[in-house]
């Protein structure tokens, strides 16, 4: 598992360099996997040395933002 987070942490860096974004500083990925028996997985991976606790801060962030989108989506009529 730690060298798939490492390879994460490099395809993330080299994609958000190359959208000129900044520079990666850690990040949280909530993946959905299907295997080859159709079972569906929800995975999380961090980059290296990313701490439960601050991946909890990073993950509770994005939820909040969500929701905020989804709330002006539904209050402004938005599409379903």
């Amino acid at each position: 598992m730690k060298q798939l987070c490492e390879d994460l942490e490099a395809s993330l860096a080299m994609v958000i360099g190359e959208a000129e974004m900044g520079m990666l500083a850690r990040a949280v990925v909530i993946a959905e996997i299907l295997d080859d028996n159709g079972q569906r997985t929800l995975t999380l991976l961090t980059t290296p040395g990313l701490t439960e606790w601050d991946s909890l801060g990073m993950c509770r962030y994005g939820a909040t933002a969500i929701e905020g989108f989804a709330g002006a989506d539904f209050i402004n009529g938005g599409d379903e």
